[in-house]
């Protein structure tokens, strides 16, 4: 039929694209059952994609059974290797390889399996094609001394060299609360070791950080002795723990040679940290205060994590357990984030700078998190993202705890402040216990309108600025205390004593009085003053100047009276007589205007 088209149908359009989907998984099958290909890779070269493995359910098989035939069939590659739950189990894993240009074949190469937590991790081979073995079999892991690390790596890893460019099978074996498929790799020695430096590096800034922080905490808790400064301390000091654990660094400096005191770190140190960041917020946030409800949560979370810790190391299922551990270190993270929010709406500015620590830990964890729970393909560098967040964490809960104290000093400036006011309206010194200017002028007034004559003493100390200046305020601090007693020895109870401030003290002496009495009672003050006084191991000394004037012969009001004596302690501190005191009415060139004001000869 020649006036009529032809066309394909719909099944052979597609069955080229078919056919070429067909040959791209024939052709990955075959590159996966083709052995590795090793080559110096200054990354290192992934073996993920050449990976075998299959679960030992007995967990008791061993290399010779594992290479019969029976067992050999049981092997499989995984469709998606790095996505998959951790669980508790026995995993045997065979990886083929093959040197990609015979003159390697007297380099050494490092297998390395990046875990630290297996509890045991046994490697075997390489297998020729005869079935010999080439090296003995290596075993280490967390329940091993550091001593049986073949690399001395804090992750797994295996030294192995090939003779020559056959093929060579190599097993390895794990055993782990925490199994999954790895992202195994293998290296040129020195290019792993160069690799390792910036980790190295990384991880060294980091613990120096932590230490720091630690060192921060303590002052705070040696100077406030506050339980909010303990459990940040302690979160410090948890928090370097579990990164040390998780490293590997807790098993390879501390506990070298007492694996099962690592294996212990490794499992309580996340929940140990959990615990005192929940305490340390608990107490920062104020939240029995803003938050009653998330209160107890934060307490009830505390609980369940404490009874976890023992159940995880001696319990049937620590799997379990080390999943509700991570769960509760999430939810917790949550509730004091809600917490946070809650006491910034209360102006709880403090919170506002926590709110924003807790936010950066609860992003950095829920990468490595999530990867546990089979959600997202595992990644080495999510470790290093967690411990970042840690170390932000801790932080930021530094500088919050920086504007908490900001805001108690204020509070105890203000309370000081309103303190010294209601000193000062009843009439009293805060530092002396003598009576404060307020107090002073209350009582002159009072016998100022009743007419009653009274002596004004005014006085001064010599050297005072030297004691604050070689000793500090609290030696100056000590001698007003000292003088302000001795003086109030010197006088009757009718009598009043004051300090106006600073070094300068004010004495009232009710009556009338004759010349020669004032002069003893000036002597025997200034013979008091000069007494030492001892502070902290020391003895300081300081001498005094007194200006005596009296009412109403010298002044008919306080401040003129006031006058009249500092006039004379200003005169006696110059006079060369020796005396320490002065008369206002003695003084040259003196006189008193017919108001009754004492003016010198030049007013």
């Amino acid at each position: 039929m020649s006036g009529l088209l032809a066309f394909p149908s719909s099944a052979a359009v597609a069955q080229p694209d078919q056919v070429q989907a067909q040959a791209q998984v024939q052709a990955q099958a075959q590159a996966q059952r083709a052995p590795l290909q090793l080559t110096r890779q200054p990354q290192g070269l992934s073996a993920v994609s050449r990976l075998q493995f299959f679960e030992d359910t007995t967990r008791a098989l061993t290399i010779e059974q594992v290479r019969t035939p029976e067992q050999e069939a049981r092997f499989g590659y995984p469709n998606d290797p790095l996505v998959g739950k951790e669980s508790d189990r026995v995993l045997w894993f065979k990886v083929q390889m093959q040197l990609a240009d015979p003159a390697e074949a007297t380099r050494e190469w490092l297998m390395l399996v990046p875990t630290v937590s297996s509890h045991d991790l046994r490697f075997y081979g390489p297998y020729d094609a005869q079935g010999r073995a080439l090296a003995a079999p290596v075993v280490t892991g967390m329940r091993h001394p550091w001593s049986t690390r073949p690399a001395a790596s804090e992750q797994m890893a295996w030294r192995f060299k090939l003779p020559d460019a056959q093929p060579y099978t190599v097993y390895f074996r794990v055993e782990s609360t925490f199994a999954r498929i790895y992202d195994v790799s293998v290296w040129d020695l020195s290019d792993y070791l160069q690799s390792t430096q910036d980790k190295r590096m990384y991880d060294g800034v980091t613990y120096g950080l932590l230490l720091g922080l630690m060192v921060y905490g303590l002052v705070l808790l040696l100077v406030f002795g506050e339980g909010l400064y303990a459990f940040y301390l302690l979160t410090c000091v948890c928090g370097l723990l579990a990164l040390g654990s998780f490293n590997g660094h807790v098993l390879r400096y501390p506990f070298a040679n007492w694996p099962a005191a690592a294996g212990a770190a490794y499992t309580a140190g996340p929940a140990l940290w959990a615990i005192c960041k929940l305490q340390f917020g608990r107490r920062l946030l104020r939240l029995r205060h803003f938050a009653p409800r998330l209160d107890g949560s934060v307490q009830g979370l505390t609980a369940l994590l404490l009874v976890a810790i023992p159940y995880a190391m001696w319990g049937a299922h620590p799997l379990v357990t080390f999943q509700l551990v991570q769960m509760s270190v999430v939810v917790s993270t949550v509730v004091l984030v809600a917490g946070a929010l809650v006491a910034v709406r209360g102006r709880y500015w403090p919170a506002f700078f926590y709110f924003f620590g807790i936010a950066t830990l609860l992003v950095g964890i829920s990468a490595i998190v999530i990867a546990s729970w089979g959600w997202i393909a595992w990644s080495p560098s999510q470790m290093n993202v967690s411990q970042g967040a840690l170390v932000a964490e801790l932080v930021v809960f530094a500088v919050a705890m920086a504007s908490r104290l900001k805001l108690v000093l204020r509070s105890e400036q203000a309370l000081t402040a309103r303190t010294q006011q209601l000193i000062e309206a009843l009439g009293t010194d805060a530092l002396t216990g003598a009576s404060s200017r307020t107090g002073l002028e209350g009582r002159a007034e009072q016998w100022l309108n009743e007419r009653q004559p009274f002596a004004l003493i005014l006085l001064d100390l010599n050297g005072f600025k030297g004691v604050n200046d070689q000793h500090g305020h609290a030696a100056g601090d000590a001698v007003l205390v000292a003088l302000g007693r001795r003086l109030y020895q010197q006088v009757q109870p009718g009598d009043m004593v004051a300090r106006l401030g600073g070094d300068e003290f004010a004495v009232l002496l009710a009556g009338p009085t004759t010349h020669e009495r004032l002069a003893d009672i000036a002597l025997r003050m200034a013979a008091a003053g000069s007494q030492p006084v001892r502070h902290e191991g020391r003895t300081v000394t300081v001498g005094m100047s007194l200006g005596i004037a009296v009412f109403p012969a010298d002044g008919q009001t306080l401040a003129g009276l006031l006058r009249s004596a500092d006039l004379a302690m200003y005169h006696c501190k110059h006079q060369p007589s020796g005396l320490p005191y002065a008369f206002a009415g003695e003084l040259p060139g003196r006189g008193t205007s017919a108001a009754g004001e004492v003016q010198t000869s030049a007013g």
